[in-house]
């Protein structure tokens, strides 16, 4: 790790390591809390932080899981995964060797209809509200701007956060999502979600997060065996305190019931948390989350070229001329310092190894 750590600072990128059969990309720092070592096992694994050993540190590894892994995997799978990439690395634990610091456990829903009011949130005083707010056309809307996140509370202590998950993915390329929503909806006899259309397929989570302070200091759950006896409270708990409720003629908001939202939260867990997982196939999304960021790489070449021959002046009828020339160039750089390029692809192999 130290020299893949140094190769990555020298890059200014992420370097590729194996060690035992696990694959990793070392980042160029570490972690604040003295981790000096940070890595991924990718975007359907998860982040892993490392200190230099130290006898009188016991605490010499983190591990934070990918939202892809926990959903493909599940609760148990992916805890199960954890420990047998620490097997692979030789990384030998004693009995109750763990302290859990942090658990977040979402829920999405399609909701068309719905619309986050801040507002309607009903909450404790002590209780902080973050507000995002996206500005979107007026023309289209008929409105200024609509709120796509409210977050309460901070950490390390408790959250709860409603947000646009829809909006993010796209945003954020993570297109492996509408393969995951769509699995059980497929194998109920349900038709795929129209991703193109946001009127018919809004998808809102809501995730529920627990930090270390809260964990500890107010719910006692430090091991595994705290996290699975006590974590059905910690939730139903929160649920209670921090409210998406919906409003009536009462002045006392305290009284207001909650919502349709909320009461299907609540109902959704009721049940043991910690079996939840995704029936989509692991591989369709991979293959998905690949062809996304082709699409992108592709995307960004096109719009490259296109530059170039404007810069170059050329016009209509003698851009694909142009583009065959560009490729033409292309190949000869290659065969001219073939060297250079191979590095640059096995480097780029590299990043991709993770997928």
């Amino acid at each position: 790790m130290e020299r893949a750590k140094e190769e990555a600072q020298k890059a200014r990128q992420r370097t590729f390591l194996e060690w035992n059969g696990i694959g990793m990309a070392v980042f160029e720092s570490g972690s604040k809390g003295g981790y000096a070592f940070k890595v991924t096992t990718g975007e359907f694994g998860a982040t892993w932080f490392f200190k230099k050993p130290n006898p009188k540190d016991p605490w010499g590894i983190r591990v934070s899981s990918n939202s892809f892994f926990l959903a493909i995997n599940g609760f148990e799978g992916a805890r199960s995964k954890i420990y047998e990439t620490m097997a692979a690395l030789e990384i030998t634990l004693l009995p109750t060797a763990e302290s859990i610091s942090r658990v977040d456990y979402a829920i999405d829903f399609l909701a068309p209809d719905f619309t986050l009011t801040p507002e309607h949130f009903v909450m404790h005083s002590n209780a902080r509200r973050a507000d995002h707010i996206e500005k979107i056309d007026m023309a289209v809307n008929g409105r200024s701007g609509r709120a796509t996140s409210v977050t309460i509370g901070t950490m390390p202590g408790r959250q709860v956060i409603v947000y646009d998950k829809r909006a993010e993915i796209i945003a954020k390329k993570k297109v492996g999502w509408w393969e995951i929503w769509d699995a059980p909806r497929l194998e109920g006899g349900l038709p795929a979600l129209e991703r193109d259309a946001p009127e018919k397929c809004s998808i809102w989570r809501v995730e529920l997060r627990a930090g270390k302070k809260h964990l500890k200091e107010r719910s006692g759950v430090t091991t595994w065996t705290d996290l699975d006896d006590r974590f059905g409270d910690v939730v139903a708990a929160t649920l209670d305190a921090i409210r998406y409720a919906s409003p009536n003629a009462d002045s006392n908001r305290s009284r207001w019931p909650d919502s349709a939202l909320w009461t299907e939260v609540k109902h959704q867990t009721q049940d043991d948390l910690f079996e939840m997982h995704s029936t989509a196939d692991p591989d369709l999304v991979r293959y998905v989350q690949k062809e996304a960021h082709d699409r992108l790489l592709a995307g960004q070449m096109a719009g490259l070229l296109t530059s170039r021959a404007a810069l170059h002046g050329i016009d209509d009828a003698h851009l694909a001329e142009f583009a065959a020339l560009i490729g033409e160039q292309m190949a000869q750089q290659i065969e001219d310092d073939p060297e250079r390029f191979f590095q640059k692809l096995h480097k780029a192999a590299d990043r991709f190894r993770l997928g």
